[in-house]
């Protein structure tokens, strides 16, 4: 281990501390991970300007910005309404229809960062419309955008299969290349698990009333509440910018193919975002002042300072230290279900402070080569590291969904790791042993 390793966790364990600490703003200690990350040189201007510049984090301020020119609609209302005509008061009912709605929309945008912020707006204005606390719903709402993602097999589940069977081929072991209905078949058992999760038992561990105070879940009422009804063009303007950036969010793939088709440019999620955000500001909906207010300047500091330390521990060979660790241990064990575990585990734990596709690109070829020194079939290992890799949800700096669901659950780290341990055991033992049963070495 290098003196640079042992700095980047150092600096690492600090930043974690600070947010646990709960003293300074988590937009604050993020911007002091990224100013000693960059004073050690774990990490470049480069890399800082990379990540300030993320698309995920141009793609969250122009979302809230869109849900908040939604949020002033009649029809928001309207939707609200009909949750609570149909959920006849249960709470098990509205949760189902919250898990469906984000099972669907992260499916086909194939995004946890799409998929909840389609789903939230509805979700906060369904909470006020029946009397409910948001920080006992929103906690399962992010955990289902960002664990349903890349399980179903349609758009990124073909992606993801097309990068598993990627990494295969580069390691010369195609004899193992993986199916369509692979990951369905591999991950839908931890799917079936975290529904049944979220609509039956996730709210009951949730906080009754956000613990910190957050402008996103303490202003979020007064900002519904307090201002001028729109006039009928800025109506229909908020719906149908809400609707289409909605659509072409989840329709992203078939959307690409047709501009290809005519000779247009591809739209990335964040920039259908960004011209949605700019659209609700040009007609009306909301003031430039007002667009500005709803940003979540904080969080989006915070999700940097996250990306910054992935970037630190990747830049140091931490994680590839690691990894190297884990090919060499894997060998030694007999048991396949504890070979599954240690392949699911690691990555699982690594990705709550790297990014997940760093991890995975670390551990992907780690876990086909140690599959292949055994001449064992590597689809489960490989499918493990996978999920683990998708199902990053610990803490604020494991994907930028989690800062989100903090912001406006107002949960501080502690409340967040408390209501992650019970369903990160449970898809722990899920994913292990039903992937390493069906697909033994």
């Amino acid at each position: 281990m290098t003196t640079q390793m042992i700095i980047c966790f150092a600096i690492s364990a600090v930043v974690i501390a600070g947010y646990i600490w709960n003293k300074l703003s988590v937009g604050t200690v993020g911007c002091i991970g990224i100013v000693l990350f960059l004073l050690t040189g774990c990490i470049g201007p480069k890399d800082i300007l990379g990540n300030i510049g993320n698309a995920n984090l141009v793609m969250i301020t122009s979302m809230f910005v869109i849900s908040e020119g939604f949020k002033r609609t009649k029809a928001i209302h309207l939707v609200a309404s009909t949750v609570k005509k149909i959920s006849k008061g249960s709470m098990v009912m509205v949760m189902l229809g919250f898990t469906l709605a984000t099972v669907m929309a992260a499916t086909f945008t194939g995004s946890a960062v799409a998929a909840f912020c389609i789903v939230a707006p509805i979700v906060t204005a369904t909470c006020e419309e029946m009397n409910i606390s948001i920080s006992k719903t929103i906690f399962s709402v992010g955990l289902v955008s960002i664990a349903a993602c890349a399980i179903i097999p349609v758009g990124s589940s073909l992606a993801m299969l097309a990068e598993l069977n990627g990494y295969i081929a580069a390691n010369g072991y195609e004899q193992y290349t993986m199916e369509a209905m692979d990951l369905f078949k591999g991950r839908g058992m931890s799917l079936l698990v975290l529904m049944l999760y979220t609509t039956f038992v996730g709210f009951r561990f949730a906080p009754e009333k956000p613990i910190v105070a957050s402008k996103d879940s303490a202003e979020l009422s007064k900002r519904v509440a307090h201002h001028e009804p729109l006039k009928q063009p800025q109506e229909i303007a908020a719906i149908a910018i809400f609707c289409l950036v909605s659509l072409c969010l989840i329709f992203n793939t078939p959307l690409n193919n047709v501009l290809a088709a005519i000779g247009g440019p591809n739209l990335a999620a964040w920039e259908i975002s960004f011209i949605g955000a700019v659209a609700t500001v040009a007609t009306g909906v909301l003031s430039s002042k007002e667009a500005c207010a709803s940003m979540p300047i904080d969080l989006t500091l915070m999700v940097a300072g996250g990306l910054c330390m992935g970037s630190a521990l990747a830049n140091t060979g931490a994680g590839d230290l690691i990894g190297s660790a884990i090919a060499n241990t894997a060998s030694s064990l007999g048991n396949p279900y504890l070979i599954g575990a240690l392949f699911y585990l690691i990555p699982f734990f690594l990705t709550q402070i790297m990014q997940n596709r760093t991890v995975m690109a670390i551990f992907a070829p780690i876990a086909i080569l140690a599959c292949k020194s055994m001449g064992a079939d590597c689809t489960g290992p490989l499918l493990l590291v996978a999920s683990a890799c998708c199902t990053a949800f610990m803490t604020p700096m494991a994907t930028p969904t989690v800062p989100m669901v903090m912001g406006i659950g107002g949960y501080d780290m502690k409340s967040n790791i408390k209501q992650s341990i019970l369903p990160a055991i449970l898809l722990s033992v899920a994913n292990i042993l039903w992937i390493m049963t069906i697909y033994p070495l």
